[in-house]
């Protein structure tokens, strides 16, 4: 069983550089918007239903969906889907509900018994194939009152390893404001305690600090540009500052463009690429978002999203 074990554990490692093997829960620290993906993976570009994933503070002001995918390193499988709605009651205060889901498959791999005398490097095929996954399923709810908001979210999760389990329950706390155009939010994800771990006898999860800031929409010609930054702190994986950008312009057909990009720097050895990109083609209700992440010698990493946002003109945030 532990061989099964070890064997996963190096999966998750190559899945997830830069987060040491005694943290588990990897889901938590990989995007989970494509929007926010192509931008360096901050806050404040999760706009849409998937903000629930951050803090919930951003969550919109109407019905919303959103679901992306893609492929994470070595054919792992990285998908999420949110939806968010207002309330019915207290709704001078917009209070917004959401519910949402994001999972991680490792897929299979050949169970294999190391050899003691190669140091574990070589090893005896048994025939058997051991598979792993990790699961996240979040409660949130926003509140804003004027400039100020805050949001609140609840997330059970579950990582299976070979026949081994492991769950937790974490909390995720964020507040912002905007004033005179400028958004300023400071959150904290994923607060627990130690849980069981499959590898170890104690699991630490992945907690995340973001403090983050964005400035107003500005105009150059057709296009409308404003710029973002944000650093975040994850528990045993260091340190990013990311600072980055998004245009937008609307074509004459009445589809809306948005460009985004961002710089990251890294306190921990890591290989991922100091740079992501993306896009998003929105017309009506719906937006197709694309981001683009690299990886060195690992390859890429390309995610796709798809969102939807209710056009009802009696929505308290048209």
């Amino acid at each position: 069983m532990i061989r099964r074990i070890l064997l996963f554990v190096t999966v998750i490692a190559a899945c997830a550089p830069g987060l040491r093997a005694q943290s588990s829960m990897v889901l938590l620290t990989l995007p989970a918007s494509a929007r926010a993906a192509g931008g360096g993976d901050m806050a404040p570009l999760a706009t849409d239903a998937s903000a629930l994933f951050y803090g919930a503070q951003h969550l919109p002001r109407e019905r919303a969906v959103a679901l992306s995918a893609g492929t994470w390193i070595g054919d792992v499988q990285l998908a999420s889907l949110a939806f968010a709605m207002p309330t019915g009651w207290q709704r001078a205060a917009n209070s917004v509900v959401a519910v949402g889901v994001q999972s991680l498959d490792y897929g299979s791999a050949d169970e294999i018994v190391p050899d003691p005398l190669t140091g574990g490097t070589r090893g005896t095929p048994t025939g058997n194939r051991v598979g792993g996954s990790e699961l996240a399923m979040t409660l949130g709810l926003k509140q804003q009152a004027g400039r100020q908001r805050v949001g609140v979210a609840l997330t059970y999760m579950r990582q299976q390893v070979a026949d081994l389990s492991a769950s937790a329950v974490t909390i995720s706390g964020a507040t912002g404001i905007t004033t005179r155009g400028w958004d300023a939010d400071l959150s904290v994800e994923h607060a627990s305690t130690s849980s069981r771990n499959p590898a170890r006898r104690t699991l630490t999860i992945p907690s995340t600090t973001r403090l983050s800031a964005a400035s107003p929409a500005w105009t150059i010609g057709k296009s409308q540009w404003r710029g973002l930054a944000e650093v975040r702190r994850v528990n045993r994986a260091g340190t990013t500052t990311t600072a980055g950008v998004e245009g937008a312009m609307t074509s004459a057909a009445g589809w809306a463009l948005h460009v985004r990009g961002a710089v990251l720097t890294y306190s921990e050895e890591t290989a991922r690429a100091p740079w992501s990109a993306g896009g998003s083609a929105a017309r009506g209700a719906w937006s197709l978002d694309y981001a683009y992440q690299g990886f060195g010698a690992l390859g890429a990493v390309h995610r796709m999203g798809i969102s939807w946002r209710s056009r009802d003109p009696r929505s308290r945030s048209r």
